[in-house]
């Protein structure tokens, strides 16, 4: 079978040594299926030198993929010591050490372990193992490995120089290895040495014993077909994949494809469309035919491309056409994993922010998905390689977002302590944002946590994470234990001096000089305003429309900006509501505008329904920019002196930039 054996470079019968010269994890070695092996951990000279809860995270290869086990360990005499077993498949073993935040990987050399046979032999698997272990995106790294600071990638030579070991004393490995080798030599030799590659396949597919699974047949496939664009070669591979395996990657991926530009040719938004509905019956036969627990580690071109959108058409699709919320129910166990972030982006998120559905609406489906994201099994090789214990806190992280909508959903609801169990839970990640913050102040007095509320302002003030109902909170607080004092001095006290002078000099290095052309915009309430006529003043002009999220997300920084420059005469705000397609709109934004209570003035676009945007235009032609939220300052000659796209999440950081350039105009000569 391995007559062509595929030698890369010469070959170097080295062996490694994977510990350093002060050995501070042990053991070097291990035999496969010794019961009760020890480790030895010595924290000294570490960054986990202090630390008295020290953690073991044990990373096994087995099968040519990665998996995490806890491993308990205990301090004896300085040192950590922890016992496991070594499975009998096992080929190479990687730990990490934690504590308090911080992982130690090892290196220079790693943690790292060959496990040898009964004869005290390499296995096949782990030099190629060892290789892609440091290598980033090689698809066989440990999660965060390669992003420690003191990580030291493998160069593309000795990458190599394993591969060429593990060949020399494994050459029947090759073909089960040949997807990691290509990937290898792609990223350390792109276009080189294809004719061998193509060679050494088709002596694959000649050799009638060999045995491939699946995935490897079709991972050849793909090989043929997009690095080596040998179409003979990729049919003939096919027809080898498709004999061994009739219900494989393969047809999946041709059924799936098929499937997904059914999808792509509906033309109408009907609820019955007959191609949408064929579409739909063809994807319950797919499942069917080829059932979600049987192709959870499947990996392929098609499979990786699109078989996360197809669930998106299959549930969008129902609920645009028809609001059937049915298909999220019958799926909910066959979405990837990865997809649910998404997911509920789309059927709860948006629909919830935007006010296209209401609370209520929203709460059942996002306590759908949001279930099956905290209790969905571990049952794919991508949620294996995390360790049980630290299972929780990833998935956590991972669908931060989405927890905190769900969220937001329940305390819509007036779910408080639901709420607030949630928002707890993704405490880390958005505590510093504004958003939060206000409505975790709210959960706070609602829940009758009033003594924590001012604490926790008072935190969020130095990293701009606040919103006026807040600071009105801090106001009303501050005032009461110090009847008569400035408060404007206090806020400002709380903050950071260096970063406010910092911010200050980075808003105005932004300052622009550019002639516009201004216009006569109506004014919501009646009347109009010719912004040519304002020369002589500073004006603030922010581009929106009703449709806009992050328009309308900003616009509690714009209204505190109003309200810091409300007696200052040489300043006037608007707000300019723009690129409007309905023909109700102004209604749309006079109902808006209301029900949030804001006092500023809105001014709408020239021109008609869909093209309502005339002064928009003038302004991005001379910026050259495109999009809203699109926020301009114009000095007293009517030239734009600088502008701000989109919204960053922070109202009184929005304000205080804003401000910094008002200020600056308003005292320039």
């Amino acid at each position: 079978m391995m007559k062509r054996l595929f030698l890369l470079i010469a070959i170097m019968a080295s062996q490694l040594s994977l510990c350093p010269a002060q050995v501070k994890y042990v053991p070097e070695y291990v035999i496969e299926g010794t019961t009760g092996q020890q480790i030895v951990y010595d924290p000294a000279g570490t960054l986990l030198e202090n630390d008295t809860n020290i953690k073991c995270v044990l990373y096994i290869m087995r099968n040519y993929w990665w998996e995490a086990v806890d491993v308990p360990v205990s301090q004896q005499e300085g040192k950590w010591i922890g016992r496991f077993d070594v499975p009998k498949d096992a080929v190479l073993l990687c730990a990490k050490m934690t504590a308090g935040g911080k992982t130690d990987w090892g290196w220079p050399a790693t943690y790292a372990t060959f496990v040898l046979d009964k004869n005290k032999q390499n296995k096949e698997g782990a030099r190629m193992g060892w290789a892609l272990l440091r290598t980033p995106d090689s698809g066989l790294n440990l999660p965060d490995m390669m992003d420690d600071p003191k990580a030291e990638p493998l160069a593309g030579e000795t990458q190599l120089m394993w591969f060429n070991n593990e060949f020399s004393q494994f050459p029947q490995a090759q073909p089960h290895e040949f997807d990691y080798l290509v990937k290898t030599l792609q990223r350390v030799k792109p276009g080189e040495k294809k004719e061998q590659l193509r060679q050494n396949m088709k002596s694959y597919v000649d050799d009638k014993s060999l045995k491939l699974t699946d995935q490897q047949w079709s991972d050849l496939y793909d090989i043929a077909q997009r690095t080596l664009a040998d179409s003979a070669l990729a049919l003939r591979i096919k027809e080898r994949e498709k004999k061994a395996y009739p219900d494989g990657i393969i047809s999946r991926d041709e059924e799936l494809l098929r499937i997904q530009n059914l999808f792509g040719s509906v033309k109408t938004r009907e609820a019955d469309d007959p191609t949408a509905a064929q579409a739909q019956k063809d994807f319950q036969k797919f499942l069917k035919r080829f059932p979600s627990d049987k192709f959870w580690d499947v990996h392929s071109f098609h499979t990786d491309l699109f078989y996360s959108k197809i669930f998106r058409a299959v549930i969008y699709d129902r609920i645009m056409r028809a609001d059937d919320y049915s298909n999220l129910a019958t799926y909910i166990h066959d979405i990837p994993f990865d997809e649910m972030v998404a997911t509920h982006w789309h059927v709860v998120e948006i629909p919830f922010t935007n006010q296209q559905i209401t609370p209520e609406k929203a709460l059942p489906y996002s306590e759908m998905l949001i279930n099956e994201i905290l209790n969905r099994p571990r049952n794919t090789h991508a949620m294996q390689i995390v360790s049980p214990d630290e299972w929780h806190d990833y998935v956590v992280k991972k669908f931060s977002m989405a927890l905190y909508a769900h969220a937001r959903v329940l305390n819509a609801n007036g779910r408080k302590n639901d709420a607030m169990k949630f928002m707890e839970m993704v405490y880390p990640y958005y505590s510093k944002t504004a958003e939060y913050a206000n409505l975790y102040v709210g959960l706070l007095n609602g829940l009758g946590r009033q003594s924590e509320v001012i604490p926790y302002i008072k935190q969020c003030v130095p990293e701009d994470a606040t919103t006026q109902e807040m600071l009105d909170l801090l106001k009303a607080d501050y005032l009461k234990n110090n009847p008569g004092g400035d408060f404007d001095q206090y806020l400002a006290s709380l903050k950071n001096a260096e970063q406010i002078e910092k911010d200050r000099a980075k808003a105005l290095s932004e300052l622009i000089d550019l002639p516009v052309t201004l216009y006569t915009l109506d004014r919501m309430g009646g009347g109009q305003v010719d912004l040519a006529s304002k020369k002589g003043k500073i004006v603030f002009l922010d581009f929106w429309a009703t449709w806009c999220a992050p328009c309308k997300a900003s616009m509690p920084g714009g209204q505190m900006t109003v309200n810091r420059w409300k007696d200052n005469k040489d300043v006037e705000f608007y707000f300019v509501d723009t690129q409007e397609t309905k023909a109700n709109y102004r209604e749309l934004a006079e109902a808006f505008i209301k029900s949030k209570e804001y006092t500023f003035t809105v001014l709408f676009d020239n021109g008609e329904v869909g093209k309502q945007d005339k002064l928009y235009k003038s302004m991005a032609n001379v910026l050259h920019t495109s999009g809203i939220p699109l926020k301009v300052i114009l000095d007293r000659k009517g030239h734009i002196r600088w502008m701000g796209s989109g919204y960053h999440g922070s109202p009184t950081q929005m304000a205080d930039e804003i401000s910094y350039i008002l200020e600056y105009l308003v005292n320039e000569k």
